[in-house]
């Protein structure tokens, strides 16, 4: 009888009015009230997307205690309003909330339940909901939560609605993390200093982003066709392509394009040679890569120290200093100003 009168009103639902769905919102509560989890997992799943679904069936349905059941109406339904989704958050278990996460939009209120109930799982998922908005109760409890997650705190970096003061809370902690690593990594505070000071040096000088667009192009053009490879970095730095022959290495490298670029012009080689090493790159790339930055073959007595210094730094250790040189880029964006268009996409979502 159920599926009887559910198919009649889907079929109709367009042409009714409210005082017809409300005849139809009564018959099929009652029905629904009293049958197994099953069918009800089913008459949720038809009327999740039924403009003009029956309020009471819905606002039945999102809270059952079942998941299934509930998850439909929860995630899809826009017969709920801000009311019912609080009621739902603040109610049921962590199910529940993780399909109020995945709903198009979410307004303060209801985020506010969501972080504060919402266990690790949960609090990530809204924080990927480009829909989601928060109020100053809601970021200060991400921020907060992120000191403890990574994978929230790389969700947040993402937002264009963070406000300054948690996107410097952000930047600290993405710097202590980072610290941490090298730390652990170097056993002992003085070497992990010393790489935190080497990769700082990559983010100095300025960057041509003109120049910076335009090899990104031929570069990916490029991998499309190949794979991009040690050889095909000295290709490039052989015809004197050198903007192009850095993306390659950035890419080679797991950094962002304006670090190889940034270590390229700074004045030191030494972040040059810890990129080329990080990207499992040999020693003649990084003497192409000299020739072309100071357009000389360096002296005997500073190649040989060059040499060294090659040699002695492990894949590994360069490997964990660029990818911390990227973080600190990561962090400067963070530091920036939003741009005016993103924020007016965000004032607008809002």
């Amino acid at each position: 009888m159920l599926r009887s009168v559910a198919g009649l009103f889907v079929g109709q639902a367009a042409d009714l009015s409210e005082d017809q769905v409300a005849a139809f919102d009564a018959v099929i509560l009652r029905l629904a009230r009293d049958i197994e989890t099953t069918a009800r997992a089913e008459l949720a799943e038809h009327l999740a997307d039924v403009a003009n679904a029956p309020r009471s069936v819905v606002r039945d349905l999102a809270l059952d205690a079942s998941v299934v059941v509930a998850g439909p109406v929860l995630e899809r339904s826009t017969r709920l309003d801000e009311n019912d989704l609080v009621s739902v958050a603040e109610q049921r278990g962590q199910g529940h909330l993780m399909a109020i996460t995945r709903r198009t939009s979410l307004s303060e209120r209801v985020t506010d339940v969501l972080v504060t109930r919402g266990d690790r799982d949960v609090v990530r998922s809204v924080a990927d909901n480009d829909g989601a908005r928060f109020s100053e109760v809601g970021h200060r409890t991400l921020v907060t939560r992120a000191s403890h997650d990574s994978v929230l705190q790389a969700s947040l970096t993402k937002r264009a609605d963070i406000p300054p003061a948690y996107r410097k809370r952000l930047v600290e902690l993405a710097q202590a993390r980072a610290q941490q690593s090298l730390g652990a990594e170097f056993k002992g505070q003085a070497a992990a200093t010393d790489a935190v000071s080497r990769a700082a040096s990559l983010l100095r000088a300025p960057v041509r982003d003109d120049a910076l667009l335009v090899a990104e192009v031929a570069v990916a053009t490029k991998a499309r066709k190949t794979d991009l490879n040690e050889f095909v970095v000295c290709e490039w730095l052989e015809r004197g392509d050198e903007t192009e022959a850095l993306v390659a290495l950035a890419r080679l490298a797991g950094v962002p394009s304006r670090t190889a670029l940034q270590a390229y012009e700074t004045e030191s080689h030494e972040p040059l040679l810890i990129l080329v090493r990080a990207s499992k790159c040999g020693w003649r790339t990084l003497k192409l890569f000299l020739t072309a930055k100071t357009g000389r073959r360096p002296e005997p007595r500073e190649m040989q120290g060059l040499v060294e210094a090659f040699q002695a730094l492990a894949v590994a250790t360069a490997q964990r200093v660029a990818r911390f040189a990227a973080t600190q880029e990561v962090a400067q964006r963070m530091e920036a100003p939003v741009p005016a268009s993103m924020a007016a996409r965000s004032n607008a979502a809002s």
